[in-house]
């Protein structure tokens, strides 16, 4: 039964630490099944952190970690070149201690409601965490891998947030999770990681999705194991 492995016993660590473990991860060995070179490029090239990125990690925070969330600290809603605009700024400056994160408004707003349409479906599924933000390590086939877990679920099923400009339905995001092949790489690569640490597989994995745009629906998508498989081909070959 995986919920014998109690959460205090999942490696949990934050993103920097993350970022220095050695080891391929799923989202490098998608550059690296483009071409070596793309992937040669990649590692010395680090991706700039983008807006949907930053939105990405803030919302995980809100759903997954609030005691790290409530550090992010948004800049307020004012226009910098006017007077009253910069006094503002300055005085919000001074209230950030060194534990803060400053982040933008409207990226900080974006990141709470879709947390929160991430929340409901949860809830309406009867989703419940059981571990979060898990990063795993392990060597397969002579190489060092890695990989970030969002949580493994009280169901024994991995599961990963996202958020979608596709309709939360499986005529949206469900034919692009049909045709895409990166979310089977990485349903493939969790789920072998998660059983080369812990010696069984996860129930399944499963994608928690919510849309970009108000009302923020969202859904809940389980990967078929003909699916899974194919993605376990991709991670030999990559």
């Amino acid at each position: 039964d995986i919920l014998t492995i109690e959460a205090k016993e999942v490696r949990t660590e934050n993103r920097a630490d993350y970022d220095v473990l050695p080891g391929l991860n799923q989202t490098m060995a998608k550059v690296l099944l483009r071409s070596p070179a793309k992937y040669r490029h990649a590692l010395a090239n680090p991706q700039k952190a983008t807006a949907a990125l930053r939105e990405g990690i803030m919302t995980h925070a809100c759903v997954l970690q609030p005691e790290v969330f409530a550090h992010y600290k948004p800049e307020p809603d004012v226009k910098k070149n006017t007077k009253e605009g910069k006094a503002a700024y300055e005085y919000w400056k001074t209230t950030l201690s060194m534990e803060d994160i400053a982040c933008d408004c409207d990226e900080y707003d974006n990141a709470l409601h879709y947390a929160d349409g991430l929340r409901a479906v949860m809830a309406a599924h009867d989703i419940e965490v059981h571990a979060a933000e898990i990063v795993l390590s392990a060597t397969y086939m002579g190489v060092p891998l890695k990989g970030s877990i969002d949580f493994i679920g009280k169901d024994g099923y991995i599961y990963d947030l996202k958020t979608t400009r596709e309709e939360a339905t499986q005529y949206g995001f469900g034919r692009e999770l049909q045709r895409n092949p990166d979310f089977r790489l990485q349903a493939a690569w969790y789920m072998h990681l998660w059983k080369l640490v812990y010696g069984e597989s996860p129930a399944g994995f499963r994608l928690i999705v919510v849309e970009k745009e108000a009302p923020y629906e969202g859904a809940v998508f389980e990967l078929d194991q003909e699916l899974i498989a194919d993605g376990g081909m991709k991670m030999l070959e990559a």
